[in-house]
């Protein structure tokens, strides 16, 4: 027997236990936009989540009813339709990428990244100015709020004062 025609990888698993943590895999990347895991199942996944959002672009009733056989998860399943099929209309293709990262250390299993390479605005991190000037409004905001309790006290301090004499 060959193998020709015969696409994809066993992942040391038999029919059903493979197609379940693939489902779960593109629902995580679905969900969260980035996932680590080891590199051939991360190959692997990286094939369905392209399909899946190659069907999420055409925003159609029958579209959705194919991506709902792989993704059973209402949430993910309006996050594609609403949030990543948009995003990715123009783009041919290629919604992806995996980064690999160090081996993992208890078998030295080669690990990645698997991510979606456009980024929504809330999952980008905070650039260093951003930072900044929201340290310099709260540092701002507490010296305010420092002088304001400090005229308070005066003003106790006064009225203490007077009622004594």
């Amino acid at each position: 027997m060959s193998r020709h025609a015969n696409a994809g990888r066993k992942l040391s698993r038999n029919t059903s236990h493979r197609k379940a943590l693939l489902d779960n895999l593109v629902r995580a990347v679905i969900l969260s936009e980035s996932i680590r895991t080891t590199t051939p199942k991360a190959k692997e996944a990286r094939r369905l989540v392209e399909r899946m959002i190659t069907k999420a672009r055409q925003n159609t009733l029958a579209a959705r009813r194919v991506v709902h056989k792989t993704v059973r998860d209402q949430a993910a399943l309006a996050r594609l339709f609403e949030t990543i099929g948009p995003r990715f209309k123009e783009r041919p293709g290629g919604y992806t990428r995996i980064i690999h990262v160090e081996n993992r250390v208890g078998d030295n299993a080669p690990m990645s990244i698997l991510e979606l390479v456009e980024k929504s605005e809330k999952a980008e991190p905070e650039k260093k100015a951003d930072k900044a000037e929201k340290a310099e409004k709260k540092a701002a905001s507490k010296e305010t709020s420092d002088t304001s309790a400090d005229k308070k006290s005066k003003k106790k301090s006064k009225k203490e004062l007077e009622a004594k004499e």
